[in-house]
């Protein structure tokens, strides 16, 4: 974990990484070719920056699971694009709602790092896995991780 002081401009980085991007978006929609472009340089510098197992997934898995429930959105007839240029989607859109996907990754890990900062005991009251319950109520019970007692007995 950064120290404090390092979390301030890493959570600037993030917002404005996010305010270029939705700036991009809303000036250049009009251009499919340029936005995709403009798109596209952004998302590979916040690759760049930000460039661990877990940034690049969310990237894939939002741009991927993004695309398709929009080219869907867009079929069932929900909403439309002005601009659209295949399954009803701008070619830029794959690659900024991924990257959205990246930014906003980011800021939630920065955002929760700052928090623990702030107040460490926030731990106690959310489940470590989902179904698991934990207790830290009781320190002289040794938990495992889904608020088990350790040794076989149950609480």
């Amino acid at each position: 974990m950064k120290p404090p002081q390092r979390l301030w401009p890493e959570l600037l980085t993030e917002f404005l990484a996010f305010s270029l991007l939705t700036a991009s978006v809303a000036l250049l929609w009009r251009s499919n070719l340029l936005l995709f472009t403009v798109a596209l340089a952004e998302c590979l510098l916040a690759v760049a920056l930000w460039h661990d197992r877990l940034s690049v997934s969310f990237f894939l898995t939002i741009a991927i699971l993004g695309t398709l429930a929009e080219a869907v959105f867009v079929r069932a007839g929900i909403w439309r694009y002005a601009n659209p240029t295949f399954l009803g989607i701008p070619l830029w859109f794959p690659v900024a709602f991924g990257t959205t996907g990246l930014i906003g990754a980011r800021l939630a890990r920065t955002v929760a790092a700052m928090w623990e900062k702030v107040s460490p005991s926030w731990r106690r009251i959310i489940p470590s896995s989902p179904g698991c319950t934990r207790n830290e109520s009781q320190p002289s019970r040794r938990l495992g991780a889904c608020g088990r007692v350790q040794g076989g007995q149950k609480e």
